[in-house]
């Protein structure tokens, strides 16, 4: 603050803490900092992703889907910019990589609790399985209680499958689903949705979010596909840190989807195509 108590810009964004935190481990390896910068930056724009899809939950839950669009097509912008704030790290060649892998010890993206909730609020099958159970496991444990409850919470899926069931539609079985999202498909984009009174007056807001989680979907396999091109790019097809597999494991990651079964109406919408069992 000033000296007649008014807040600064650096005092309001904490800027002499903020910039004291890119702590580079090895000696006369300046991109190593830069290698901080961009991880902790993914980490800010998570924090604000959760944020965003924790309120679109609960705006889907009070019953606005029109509210809760708006906060998923910012999850979708903020994405966007996960997806610029990698490209820096393309600059640096392999061997100041290498210059500095030696530090980061055990440390590994898979560490990310944040990113792992962002996918359990989302309602990823991945996180809820198995699988999620051994990542869970190899965080801190006030990380792993955070999870262990954001898992016991209901997800972006759960709230608007819930907005489908009280429209009026059928979604105990994937074929009623299928159907609600067949109709909702055949408003997406429509400039004369009719005057059916037997039409809910907000069936296309629930169009228009359909599609906007698609869009999450969609830009969060972009950020995937360029977090493994990245790390390929960097130690080729060699382990990965923490013990993991390296690019292999990221590549298998990279078709994992958030909400599969929107992606499976696209294909149920095409000619001849199978009906649900």
């Amino acid at each position: 603050m000033t000296d007649t108590g008014e807040v600064t810009y650096p005092d309001y964004l904490k800027l002499p803490q903020l910039l004291a935190l890119q702590v580079p481990l090895a000696d006369g390896v300046p991109d190593e900092r830069l290698f901080i910068v961009v991880h902790q930056v993914q980490e800010l724009w998570f924090r604000q992703l959760i944020g965003e899809l924790s309120d679109a939950r609960d705006r889907m839950l009070d019953d606005d889907p029109r509210a809760a669009r708006a906060r998923l097509a910012r999850a979708v912008v903020i994405t966007r910019a996960l997806i610029a704030g990698i490209h820096p790290l393309r600059t640096m060649p392999p061997r100041e990589f290498r210059a500095f892998r030696g530090v980061l010890g055990s440390s590994s993206g898979a560490q990310s609790a944040q990113y792992v909730e962002i996918a359990a609020l989302a309602g990823s099958d991945w996180v809820r399985g198995p699988y999620g159970d051994h990542l869970i496991a190899g965080l801190r444990p006030e990380e792993r209680e955070r999870l262990r409850a954001r898992l016991a919470e209901p997800t972006v899926w759960d709230a608007f499958v819930r907005l489908l069931d009280k429209t009026g539609f059928t979604t105990a079985t994937e074929e009623g689903r299928q159907e609600a999202y067949a109709r909702l498909a055949a408003l997406t984009g429509a400039t004369d949705t009719g005057n059916d009174p037997r039409q809910p007056a907000h069936l296309p807001e629930l169009a228009d979010l359909a599609e906007v989680l698609v869009d999450l979907d969609e830009v969060w396999t972009e950020w995937r596909a360029c977090h493994a091109l990245l790390v390929e790019r960097q130690i080729g097809a060699g382990p990965g840190t923490g013990g993991s597999s390296g690019v292999n494991h990221l590549r298998a990651a990279v078709h994992r989807r958030f909400f599969p079964e929107l992606w499976l109406a696209r294909t149920a919408a095409l000619p001849g195509a199978p009906t649900a069992p």
